[in-house]
């Protein structure tokens, strides 16, 4: 568990485990779309690894240089694209783990076909260790997308919750859809303005489609603050992600709700400057003072969203 000592200005750890000597890639099938790899390795290693074969593991953590698969596996970690391609949970196809008596088990298969039995890997995803450590896994790999954009917007709170602006956006699919208050898109120079609320949708797909699914959101939200393509949406992906760890007290809904007008209760309060909405998951964070988080989690779960999370 970590824990903000007194003073909050360290964190300290009641029990870490490292597996970073474990970081092989034990077998990699590019025309099965499959990989399998020791637990200690870094995402950053391994998705270079299958970016030469133009695949990827759509996997995202904060503070990805130095999470390792098993971490993000454990703590099912997702970011901004958890909607489109799935979380940790959704791509494991079977693992190797360590009960808490020792023993070394295995479950699942290392390829869709073999894939039998019980689903106990997908158990083991999400359980923070609580049911055995992860060694090794084998997971489901995605091509690398022919095109990328992202269009960066700035709203008020009026702009922000008016249904018509989004009404069928959800149909295009985008890889994201975020809305971040004020203080917290001011952390990145990129993404810092003067709006209350910063929007940031991109596509993920051929050429063409990422074209018109992006005239689209210009016809609805207007000419875009900032517009970036191909790698610089990976980059700013993985800015997106970063923003859910920041220190402090954090809250963490989830809501049926995949469009920004679910935000209305909190417009007018103080923690709109501090949320992380992923609108395609309806993911939102929260970082209140710890005063602030009783009334917010009873405001929040009389208009539709279910607190799932709570840290600090």
């Amino acid at each position: 568990a970590r824990v903000l000592d007194d003073d909050a200005t360290q964190w300290r750890y009641d029990v870490a485990l490292d597996l970073t000597g474990l970081s092989q890639l034990l077998e990699y099938e590019p025309d099965d779309f499959t990989v399998t790899a020791e637990c200690g390795v870094r995402i950053q290693d391994l998705a270079a690894r299958l970016a030469a074969h133009g695949q990827e593991l759509p996997l995202e953590a904060a503070e990805h240089w130095g999470a390792t698969l098993g971490g993000v596996l454990a703590a099912n970690a997702s970011g901004p694209r958890r909607r489109r391609f799935g979380a940790p949970r959704d791509r494991v196809l079977g693992a190797q783990f360590v009960t808490g008596d020792g023993i070394i088990a295995r479950t699942g298969g290392r390829v869709v076909k073999n894939v039998a039995g019980h689903a106990v890997h997908r158990l083991l995803v999400g359980s923070r260790g609580t049911l055995g450590v992860i060694l090794e896994a084998s997971l489901k790999l995605l091509p690398l997308p022919l095109s990328r954009r992202a269009l960066v917007h700035g709203l008020n709170g009026a702009e922000l919750t008016d249904a018509k602006r989004w009404n069928g956006l959800a149909r295009l699919e985008p890889s994201m859809f975020t809305v971040l208050g004020r203080a917290v898109a001011a952390l990145n120079p990129v993404l810092a303005s003067d709006a209350a609320f910063c929007a940031v949708v991109a596509f993920e797909d051929e050429a063409p489609w990422v074209e018109a699914c992006s005239t689209s959101v210009r016809e609805r939200l207007g000419v875009p603050r900032l517009a970036v393509a191909d790698a610089s949406v990976s980059a700013l992906t993985q800015m997106l992600t970063d923003t859910e760890e920041m220190p402090g007290p954090r809250l963490t809904f989830t809501t049926a709700s995949n469009s920004p007008e679910c935000l209305a209760p909190l417009v007018s309060h103080p923690v709109a400057e501090r949320l992380v909405f992923h609108a395609p998951a309806g993911r939102l964070h929260l970082f209140p003072a710890a005063s602030e988080a009783i009334a917010l989690i009873r405001l929040l779960e009389s208009n539709g969203f279910a607190l799932i999370e709570a840290h600090g």
